[in-house]
């Protein structure tokens, strides 16, 4: 112990007297182990431990349905469900639950909230207890019997003061009266954004379903039990059912994962490849440090000659040159600690307000214990990454071969060696992030110049839910949208209005099936599985979709007319290559065919990365849909037509609440937000890449020129001028780069296929991207050695040898 605290007072000490050299290391070591907290800092939270109020979560699965097209992701069907529930023995709980919208009447003004249905023991599954009353309890999820709510932490802050007394209160939702059961922990985000539950509560005809698949489920395992088993018995229930039930399960089958990967399963490539990318920094920031070692150790060879000529064994040695590589490592991971604050702080300003909605845990991305435990682990690591090789090397000496190395005439010695492979490492190193941030680039550049098939700006956007309890009929649904339409038809401004069920754009859908009249019927699981439209007339004039064929909707197409529908380019494709207009659909065997009048120009629903998929659309007087999504097209700012917008909604009925006010512009904003948010980052990481790989060449070769300028005094008092001497010492630098740019173009061919999954449009092995990176690195390193190739031209042979 005395030794080692002896150690570090000489290292302690030894770092004081070169302040210059301990700035750069320790600063060099802050930004690579900074990076590598901010980022931790976040997969901590949203990968690792993005449900902490849950109750044991490892026992806790999700249970999908799969579809005989191989689709793993598919809700379960209310049938499916409660027989899985009466059969499966691999659980302690199964339960379900079902996005609801909820308008809340009474107070200052009307709000519509996002919540779920849910099982009546859904939260005793969970594991979450209430804050304050209580949650369901069985027997409440059945008809007549679901008045009651559970209320979020925010939402009992916001709207009701955090008054304790609303518990057993009445509150009027969707029109009806219901009683607050209870009130939620602040921290439960689960599912997300959820701020109202209600008992999940169906009629024994919806329960009934077997094609309709929107429910999610969630088990709770029972103990001693695996997931493996789960899954074995659940694909023996699904065969049981299969058999039982041809029409509707045939090749249908269960899919379980535990719950928390499957709630993080669409953010974990990204967050890994960054997590990877800042790795690779801290490699390059070690590499530097450890050159800056190697100088140093340079310096240093009689000092440390002559200490193991006076009996310092090896180890001795090496304990003393680790022990202040650790003293750097935890000064460099001290400053971290601020590098890292400061970087959540932009990580979390980077994500919009509404994507950080729907990334659970992302509230509580924070440097918090468990962050400063990795941070601390991580420099200690660091310390032994970097430090190691140059403590071996330079322990590994005597007198004798000190001075001979002090006196040597050319750069092949050990030291000098192991310098330039740290160069080519850090060249390879650079240039792989380089890659990933060009490809990033090139596909995000591909996503803008994709049209989703309509102009985005423009357009405003207002969604409304209507209830029941007030529009009891289809009739009064249809009447409250055309007034509402014709309204905004007539304020200033408006070019052309509609309504849709599903915005595009979205990232959500409606689906559905059909039959073709007149042809034979699809197998069963083999059938269409199309987006369904519930649209007004003026809604493709809003959205400025040509139609390719046929007519548009107009006012005689109401309830008393012929049923009509009209599809998209790709149905029209896939299904009636012969021609679609006059085809007649089968939606639903209980009602009468629906037929095609024209054919809509493709629109990519999901987003310019995805390609169109079949949409079919169906006149709102036909079939009214209650929560519909107003669209109007303006000649103004769209943006300042949104209060309008909500002054005519109320006018038209005080009670009804607005939600989701936004533009077009928005949207498409929010769809290619995360393509933006890995960009600006992997491109920030890979700047910083190059800066300290810039900056490491530059350091190598400062000091190769600082010794070697005896030997240059010699070759140029031999005749060598200037541009060999320049020749000389860039060719020192240039041969390692280019060692590093053939090995990193070879790496990158195999780990940018990783990348595959997150490009769109865009080649993994693209020449042109890797093309640029290598000819911007190679330029950057090679002005990186001019100036200390300049510096050696000036040496004066006779200040060189007068110095030896």
């Amino acid at each position: 112990m005395d030794t080692f605290v002896q150690d570090l007072s000489y290292a302690v000490r030894q770092f004081a007297k070169s302040r210059g050299f301990t700035v750069v290391a320790v600063l060099t070591l802050a930004l690579g182990i900074g990076a590598n907290t901010a980022i931790f800092s976040v997969v901590n939270r949203l990968l690792f431990n993005p449900l902490p109020f849950l109750e044991h979560p490892d026992r806790l699965v999700a249970v999908w349905e799969t579809a005989p097209r191989g689709n793993d992701h598919n809700e379960a069907s209310p049938a499916n469900f409660r027989d899985w529930k009466t059969q499966a023995r691999s659980f302690d709980h199964l339960v379900a639950h079902l996005w609801w919208t909820a308008n809340i009447t009474g107070g200052d003004r009307p709000e519509r909230v996002q919540g779920f249905l849910v099982s009546s023991d859904y939260f005793t599954t969970l594991g979450i207890r209430p804050l304050l009353g209580r949650v369901f309890v069985t027997g409440e999820d059945e008809p007549g019997h679901d008045r009651v709510v559970v209320l979020s932490h925010g939402i009992w802050q916001r709207r009701f003061g955090g008054d304790p007394r609303i518990v057993g209160q009445e509150i009027p939702i969707n029109g009806i009266p219901r009683t607050v059961g209870g009130v939620l922990p602040p921290d439960v985000r689960y599912p997300a954004p959820a701020e109202l539950w209600a008992p999940l509560s169906f009629e024994a005809e919806t329960w009934g379903l077997r094609q309709a698949h929107f429910l999610l489920v969630t088990g709770r395992l029972a103990p001693g039990v695996s997931i493996a088993q789960a899954d074995a018995e659940m694909a023996g229930i699904a065969h049981s059912l299969s058999t039982q039930y041809p029409a509707s399960n045939t090749d249908w089958g269960t899919n379980i994962r535990s719950l928390v990967p499957d709630v993080t399963r669409r953010i974990e490539p990204i967050l890994l490849s960054l997590f990877v990318a800042v790795g690779f920094v801290l490699l390059i920031a070690c590499a530097n440090v450890a050159n800056l070692l190697l100088a140093r150790g340079a310096t240093r060879g009689r000092e440390l000659a002559v200490r193991a000529t006076l009996g310092a064994g090896r180890g001795r040695l090496t304990r003393q040159l680790l022990t202040e590589s650790v003293v750097l490592a935890l000064a460099g991971g001290g400053v971290s600690v601020l590098v890292a604050i400061w970087g959540v702080g932009a990580l979390v300003a980077l994500v919009p307000p509404g994507q950080q909605t729907y990334l659970v845990g992302f509230n509580r991305v924070a440097v918090d214990g468990p962050v400063l435990l990795f941070t601390l682990a991580l420099s200690l690591a660091t310390a032994f990454v970097f430090g190691l090789a140059p403590a071996l090397r330079a322990s590994r000496t005597d007198l004798q071969v000190a001075l001979q190395e002090e006196g040597r005439v050319g750069g092949s010695t050990p030291r000098h060696r192991l310098r330039r492979a740290l160069i080519a490492a850090e060249v390879a190193l650079a240039l792989l992030l380089l890659v990933g941030a060009g490809l990033t680039l090139r596909s995000f550049q591909h996503l803008l110049g994709t049209s989703p098939g309509f102009d985005v700006d423009g357009i405003a956007l207002t969604s409304v839910s209507i209830p029941g309890s007030k529009y009891a009929d289809d009739v009064a649904v249809a009447g409250f949208y055309r007034n509402l339409l014709d309204r905004v038809a007539a304020i200033p401004g408006v070019r052309a209005a509609g309504a849709v069920n599903v915005t595009p754009l979205c990232q959500c859908n409606q689906t559905s099936s059909f039959q073709i009249e007149g042809a034979p019927p699809f197998p069963p699981g083999e059938g269409p599985d199309v987006g369904w439209r519930v649209v007004t007339p003026g809604y493709f004039a809003a959205l400025g979709v040509p139609l390719r064929e046929g007519r548009a909707f107009d006012a005689a197409d109401n309830a008393a007319g012929r049923q009509v529908a009209i599809v998209n380019e790709t149905l029209a494709r896939r299904y009636f290559p012969d021609g679609a207009v006059g085809r007649r659909l089968l939606l639903t065997p209980d009602t009468p065919p629906v037929e095609i009048v024209g054919v809509l120009s493709d629109l990519r629903h999901d987003g310019p990365a995805r390609l169109p998929q079949p949409e079919l659309y169906i006149p709102a007087a036909q079939i009214p849909a209650r929560e519909m999504n107003l669209v109007v097209r303006t000649t103004s700012s769209p943006a300042g037509m949104l209060p309008t917008l909500r002054t005519e909604v109320q006018r038209l009925d005080p009670d009804q609440p607005v939600f989701d006010q936004r533009t077009m512009r928005d949207v498409f904003d929010l769809v290619v937000g995360p393509h933006r948010l890995a960009l600006r980052l992997l491109g920030a990481l890979g700047v910083l890449a190059l800066a300290l790989a810039a900056v490491g060449i530059y350091g190598v070769l400062v000091q190769l020129v600082a010794e070697r300028t005896r030997e240059i005094g010699i070759r140029v008092a031999l005749g060598s001028d200037s541009p060999a001497v320049r020749r000389l010492v860039l060719r020192q630098g240039m041969v390692p780069v280019a060692w590093g740019l053939v090995v990193g173009l070879l790496a990158a061919l195999g780990l940018t296929r990783a990348l595959a999954s997150q490009l769109v449009g865009v080649s993994p092995a693209e020449p042109l991207t890797l093309g640029i990176v290598a000819t911007l690195l190679a330029t950057v390193a090679l002005a990186a050695c001019y100036l200390p190739a300049r510096r050696a031209t000036s040496v004066d042979p006779m200040v060189a040898l007068r110095t030896e």
